[in-house]
């Protein structure tokens, strides 16, 4: 006699029971890997402007302590941007002032980063204001904004502006005067584009928080929250900078 064969197999009950564990895993693993990704995006944002700091250092030592002056706030380093915005493009006033239209040969940190890529923050998300931007790097060619010209939310202008009359804005900052106080540490040289605002437009904001990664005048890079927006904004001219407070 032929001894019954008994077949392995899974009832509709049991794949049931695998597919809602598989389900149950699937949505506790997924935001720990997206957080993973957005820490490891974070990480090479901050590598980024270490080397960005290491191309101001050798610019610098070849310029006998002035800093770069620029054709508009994009252009200190990267590529040239296209200009976009939405479905249309940046009025020429407004790419002419952002730097958008610079080619990448005449942007000056370039010849010192090695890569012009080195100024593509991989949170980039583009930016608001007048302009919504996709992407800063694509639009611009560049996704981290120095403080060029003028003072502005209590920040010490660093570049000066090629396209001004003005002798204060089309004069860039001297090493001497950065050193000058004791206060190098805080002070701010670039940023994420969209600094200083808040958790609105902040790229690497997390967990409500508004977080911008800024490199400061000592060279180093870390994470930083600004007040909110509506504090900010009554910051915008006045007070002038000051080396005592949090950042200048």
């Amino acid at each position: 006699m032929k001894k019954p064969q008994h077949e392995n197999a899974f009832t509709l009950i049991e794949l049931l029971v695998v597919i809602a564990i598989i389900g149950i895993l699937a949505s506790l693993l997924l935001p720990v890997l997206a957080g993973g990704k957005k820490k490891a995006r974070t990480i090479k944002s901050v590598s980024n402007q270490k080397q960005i700091g290491a191309g101001y250092v050798g610019y610098l030592g070849d310029h006998e302590g002035w800093f770069p002056r620029v054709a508009g706030i994009a252009a200190v380093g990267g590529k040239q941007g296209d200009g976009m915005f939405l479905k249309g493009k940046l009025p020429k006033v407004a790419a002419r002032i952002l730097g958008a239209t610079v080619p990448e040969n005449e942007r000056p940190l370039n010849e010192y980063v090695g890569d012009s890529r080195i100024f593509h923050d991989p949170s980039d998300i583009g930016g608001g204001g007048k302009f919504v931007l996709p992407s800063c790097w694509e639009s611009l060619g560049n996704s981290y904004q120095p403080q060029v010209a003028d003072d502005f939310f209590r920040v010490k202008r660093v570049l000066g502006e090629k396209n001004t009359t003005e002798l204060y804005a089309g004069t860039s900052m001297h090493e001497s005067e950065l050193t000058a106080y004791n206060a190098v540490d805080k002070k701010i040289i670039q940023g994420d584009w969209n600094w200083p605002y808040d958790r609105e437009d902040a790229w690497h904001g997390v967990e409500g928080i508004g977080r911008h990664v800024m490199l400061y005048g000592d060279w180093h890079v870390e994470q930083f929250v600004f007040p909110p927006t509506s504090t900010l904004l009554k910051w915008q001219l006045q007070p002038p900078p000051d080396p005592a407070f949090t950042w200048w």
